[in-house]
Parts: C-alpha cells; structure tokens; sequence
C-alpha cells in the first residue's frame, strides 16, 4: 500500500458532487475541466496548502484522504510536481480511492 494523498475540499463541494458519484474541482473554484488536474499534497504539507488558498475562506474544509492505488486501479494517474500530487481525472467517490473525510477545524 501506498502513501495516502491529501484533497482540501470545500465541504459543500464534495457533498454536492455525492450525487454524481465522483469529485470534479481541482482547487477553490477551479474545475478539473479548467486546470486539467485535481490539487493534491501529502499529509505534512496541509497547512501550507490551506494557509495559502483557504484562509481567507470562512467556509467548512474537508481533509479528503486519497489511496493512490484506488486511483490507479480506476486508471487515473497522479504525477508530481514540485513535491505535490496532481491526480489527473476525477476522484471517483469509493470507499476504495477514498480512505476519509476529516473536517478541518481552523
């Protein structure tokens, strides 16, 4: 098994996107269609990742935990940049890609 990826989601989101049994914003108003990925880091890089895109957001986050090989067995690749994850298709909302959702508390 794989390290765990991370997602910062607006709660609201990732709920709305349960209907359609998959996960298409990339970063805070940006969809996957527009950035061409998903956003993503690893666990001991989420609060850079919120203190530069989501703290001036007075909105409810989610700490979306992501298992690389669930994506991989779906057939959507990640690739890193920088030291950060770009998942490269949309999040299919299972319980095998999807290991948690935490709310984060700021």
């Amino acid at each position: 098994m794989s390290d765990l990826i991370h997602h910062i989601a607006i709660q609201d989101d990732w709920e709305m996107s349960r209907g359609f049994g998959e996960y298409v914003v990339s970063t805070r108003g940006v969809h996957l269609d527009d950035a061409g990925f998903i956003h993503a880091a690893t666990a001991d890089r989420l609060d850079e990742v919120i203190a530069a895109r989501f703290s001036d957001l007075a909105l409810p986050l989610l700490d979306i935990a992501i298992r690389p090989e669930g994506l991989a067995a779906e057939g959507i690749a990640v690739e890193w940049v920088d030291g950060f994850p770009r998942i490269l298709g949309a999040v299919p909302m299972t319980a095998e890609v999807v290991a948690s959702e935490t709310p984060l508390s700021r």
